[in-house]
């Protein structure tokens, strides 16, 4: 890829192909029509780019009954490697239908090389009603690290600003066991975000605070601030934004926090004792 911003006519024929937001759509509703293959369940491999994305688990079970009872509604795209087959589309499906004890399943298989599946992937995932965010960062960190894409190509590609892009990649720096638990939907995207500028060791300290008092995103914010000692002003503290107060007043030898809400105060407390106690 030309890094300068000048697209190549292959990639930029595969960029308008896969940035069209019913290119997924289109495609599985031309391998319906299709006389599927079947295939073992066993000589299928999961998708070696999303070995580090676990599904969530809740969704999962969701799908086992109706695929025990009807199977899959639509097939698997996969594509032969060497002498097995590699999952492109429908991955959540493929775990399900695991689950289930489906020996075998109907496929589309479709010639396809690492980086038009890496795109079909991010198309997938971005098209999805409750997409992945982890998926989604680990897709654009492959098409950037292999083939060179841009933070402006990845942002046209999924939709998102390049903000959006930028902020999704951050979390891939957070140790991998809190990695998959934003993954299986044990910590949503804001608080991943939030958790981002902190070192290893106060990540994990921040996630048991979070889990333990079920904190906000907001009230992660806070936290995160806290514990790295952020600050607008060096000789000035921001104590609203450190503390989550709505105000701050300062009286002599006293501080007044002042919240909206009981229940902010309440959990401003909390995390204080929780420090003290440390």
């Amino acid at each position: 890829m030309n890094k300068k911003g000048n697209l190549n006519p292959s990639l930029e024929e595969l960029v308008k192909k896969f940035s069209k937001s019913d290119v997924i759509a289109e495609m599985e509703k031309e391998y319906q029509s299709l006389s599927p293959t079947e295939l073992p369940l066993r000589e299928i491999d999961d998708s070696p780019f999303l070995k580090r994305v676990e599904p969530n688990p809740t969704i999962i079970e969701q799908m086992i009954p109706s695929i025990k009872q009807k199977g899959l509604f639509s097939p698997l795209v996969v594509r032969r490697v060497s002498s097995h087959y590699e999952l492109i589309l429908g991955r959540k499906r493929y775990f399900a239908a695991k689950k289930a004890g489906l020996e075998s399943v109907p496929t589309a298989i479709k010639d396809a090389d690492d980086e038009e599946t890496l795109l079909m992937l991010l198309a997938d995932t971005r098209d999805q009603r409750e997409a992945n965010v982890v998926e989604m960062a680990v897709l654009y960190d492959a098409l950037s690290a292999r083939y060179g894409y841009s933070k402006n190509l990845l942002a046209t590609l999924s939709h998102q600003s390049r903000s959006q892009v930028v902020n999704s990649m951050r979390i891939l720096s957070l140790p991998d066991d809190v990695i998959t638990m934003v993954s299986k939907g044990e910590l949503s995207y804001g608080h991943a975000r939030a958790l981002c500028p902190l070192s290893s060791s106060l990540v994990h300290r921040a996630v048991r605070e979070i889990v333990k008092n079920k904190l906000s995103v907001r009230e992660t914010e806070v936290l995160s601030a806290v514990l790295k000692g952020e600050k607008n002003d060096p000789d000035h503290p921001d104590l609203a934004l450190l503390t989550g107060a709505q105000s701050v007043v300062e009286k002599g030898n006293s501080i007044d926090f002042r919240f909206s809400t009981k229940e902010e105060r309440e959990t401003f407390i909390s995390l204080l004792l929780s420090f003290l106690n440390k």
